[in-house]
């Protein structure tokens, strides 16, 4: 079982972007990452930072304002290795991707079809996964 619930959310207008997790034993928030923006001090100050699950579910009433997604993926390096899909190096690999924070996992799972994408357009050769990580490839427009 999961220990964290983890929730995205974007605000239409400005296009900032959070992830908040929270616990599982006791539905209260775990960490909170800014992934871009900064209207997190707006929520400080308003006192309106979600510190529950409950609290944040009742955010999903202001959906002209605010998108939020449950996140159901793993961001473990396991699943990253499979959807890479090119086994080389793995133990460098594994230990590249295991400092990584949360925020660039989330980033790195969501460009790779992208980098496939790219790949697949351009015939080059795919990385390995140890160098792609190194050198921050996920940062690159695709």
């Amino acid at each position: 079982m999961k220990q964290y619930v983890t929730y995205k959310v974007t605000f239409k207008e400005t296009a900032d972007q959070w992830l908040f997790q929270y616990r599982n034993s006791d539905k209260i928030i775990y960490s909170f990452f800014n992934i871009k923006g900064n209207r997190i001090l707006n929520l400080f100050r308003d006192r309106q930072f979600p510190q529950t699950i409950d609290m944040m579910e009742q955010w999903t009433k202001y959906k002209k304002v605010v998108t939020i997604e449950l996140v159901l993926e793993s961001y473990e390096f396991a699943d990253f290795w499979e959807k890479y899909n090119l086994k080389r190096k793995k133990e460098p690999a594994q230990k590249a991707f295991e400092k990584l924070n949360l925020v660039t996992r989330i980033q790195c799972f969501s460009v790779l079809p992208k980098y496939d994408a790219d790949l697949a357009k351009t015939g080059q050769a795919k990385a390995h996964l140890v160098t792609w990580l190194n050198q921050k490839r996920y940062n690159d427009e695709y």
